[in-house]
């Protein structure tokens, strides 16, 4: 139906947007129902996340309906790139990254990096969950990621299969927006089964409010989880850093952005420069040389405009 279908004002009201799905978005209205809502023109860009105003509407025949008639302003975004370099906004309003890993498969710590650089970049705190600790590997595993625990960052074991370590994370989420990522096989979907029992359930009744089937098209769908939200982000571990300029990358990477105050030049790219305190810092220990390595890559895969 097109915007003509409208054809007069009720009321307006706020909402919080947790999915969409072509021009129809899902938004719940505090202490109502999730309502379903027709995108208007003026509106623009919407995504999960998104604190949005409606406008209640009556069509032809008397039905009642929602139209989104604008956006708020947005905080604290989760952005992916394209293969054209182009930048497309995932999530708003976001308080928490939880980067999903597992023993097995190992742990990418070059996509880890990646995903802190773009959290680190706009503020937005960061936890790691080891996942399958059950597996006899687990030990050895979280060793590898113990480099991010001296950096600050909460690294949580913890197993869907068993249920070890799932309450714990369940607090740490408890509050606030969380976007979940991380690639396939690391047992996100099976996490998220945990936290949220019954949420297929819940997938397949939207579905049919909205007449389109399960949510195969989504980008993101939010579920509200005790004093927050988690939202599942199916595709993200793909996004690149297409809004980072090169000498914002080491933002991202902590012991570099306190290292690099003392370097001689103050656009040091700490690869050649004469008088580099990270390099030096590297050559000293302080910096492990596999996050620096990191850093290597992810600066010249921006710079190559790879994202």
């Amino acid at each position: 139906m097109g915007s003509e279908w409208f054809r007069s004002l009720t009321s307006m009201i706020n909402g919080f947007v947790t999915a969409v799905y072509g021009e129809r978005v899902e938004v719940r209205i505090s202490g109502r129902d999730p309502v379903v809502a027709f995108r208007s023109r003026s509106a623009g860009v919407i995504v999960v996340g998104d604190s949005v105003m409606l406008e209640q509407v009556k069509g032809e025949g008397k039905e009642t309906g929602w139209r989104v008639a604008g956006v708020e302003p947005r905080q604290r975004c989760i952005w992916r790139s394209s293969k054209r370099r182009r930048s497309r906004l995932v999530v708003a309003n976001v308080d928490r990254l939880c980067i999903v890993s597992a023993v097995e498969p190992l742990p990418r710590e070059g996509l880890i990096d990646r995903y802190l650089v773009a959290a680190e970049w706009q503020s937005i705190p960061s936890v790691i969950l080891l996942n399958k600790v059950d597996l006899e590997e687990a030990d050895g595993v979280l060793g590898r990621l113990q480099v991010y625990t001296v950096l600050g960052y909460e690294v949580l074991p913890v197993s869907a299969r068993t249920g070890t370590g799932v309450e714990k994370v369940a607090e740490i989420l408890s509050e606030g927006l969380t976007v979940l990522v991380g690639h396939s096989g690391v047992g996100k979907s099976a996490l998220m089964n945990c936290l949220l029992p019954g949420v297929d359930l819940k997938t397949a009744a939207l579905s049919q409010a909205t007449g389109k089937g399960r949510y195969t098209t989504s980008v993101a769908t939010a579920h509200l989880f005790r004093h927050g939200i988690l939202v599942d982000t199916p595709g993200i571990r793909e996004f690149g850093l297409g809004d980072i300029l090169p000498g914002q990358v080491s933002i991202g990477f902590r012991e570099i952005r306190t290292k690099q105050e003392r370097c001689r030049f103050a656009d040091c790219s700490h690869r050649e420069e004469p008088g580099c305190a990270v390099r030096v810092a590297v050559g000293e220990g302080g910096i492990s040389e596999a996050r620096y390595n990191s850093y290597l890559r992810i600066r010249k895969s921006v710079e190559a405009g790879e994202g």
